[in-house]
Parts: C-alpha cells; structure tokens; sequence
C-alpha cells in the first residue's frame, strides 16, 4: 500500500463510505505494540475506530481525519523501515525489537543521508579553478 492509497475521506463522509482497507489499517495500527502513542492520543484514535466501526455512526468531526491521516501515514512508513531494518539484519521481522522511537531516530539519518545525497547530485567535489596570479 503506498502513501497516496492512504488518503482518508472528507469529514463530510460517513462509517459507510470508509474503505475496509483503511480501517484494517487503522485496527492494525492500534494493535501494533512497537507503535506507542501518548495515552491522549491513542483514546482519541480508539474514539475514531469506534465510530468508523459503527454501522450506525455518525459523521467525525474535522480535527479528527487529520489525525488519523498523520498517523496512519507515520505507521506506514514506521512499517517500511522496519522491514527494511530486519532485512538489513537478516531476521524475520517479528524477531525484532523497533520502536517508534528507533524509527523517529532512522527518519532523521534517512533525510540526512537524502541531504547528501542530493548535496552529491548538485555540487562537485573537484576545486574551483585558481585565478591566475601574475607580478607585474
């Protein structure tokens, strides 16, 4: 699933219009014991699941769908690198430990690395010519 599938609906939509898919990812994120939230956040997220839940559930108000968005699309990429990381490691990806704080820690070397990179791509390592120096 990339990012761009992970486009939540409007605020004026209803549990029914919600995509199964979504919500499987939501209750999975939720789930996820390595992806902590603060104690607020995560009964905020519980209330969303709830009411998206519901069959009979009534619209959610408009600070809410931001939230779900940013954290759904945090856990995806909190997913990416820690399959990448157990590659990396040669395990299975249940065998290792990987917080959301390891992730914050590997999304700044990731944009670090993309820096410079990018600094690479643009620049060139080799010195700029030297004027001529004359005496006259």
């Amino acid at each position: 699933m990339t990012l761009s599938t992970t486009s939540l609906p409007s605020p004026l939509s209803t549990a029914r219009d919600i995509d199964d898919e979504r919500l499987q990812l939501l209750r999975c994120m939720l789930a996820d014991r390595d992806w902590t939230h603060d104690p607020g956040l995560r009964t905020r997220l519980q209330q969303a699941m709830a009411t998206l839940s519901s069959p009979t559930a009534i619209t959610m108000d408009e600070a809410t769908w931001p939230l779900i968005a940013d954290e759904t699309a945090g856990y995806l990429d909190f997913r990416r690198l820690r399959n990448l990381e157990a590659q990396l490691r040669g395990c299975p990806r249940d065998a290792l430990h990987f917080t959301r704080a390891d992730w914050e820690v590997l999304r700044v070397a990731e944009a670090a690395l993309e820096h410079q990179l990018r600094h690479v791509r643009d620049s060139s390592y080799a010195p700029e010519p030297v004027p001529l120096f004359r005496i006259h």
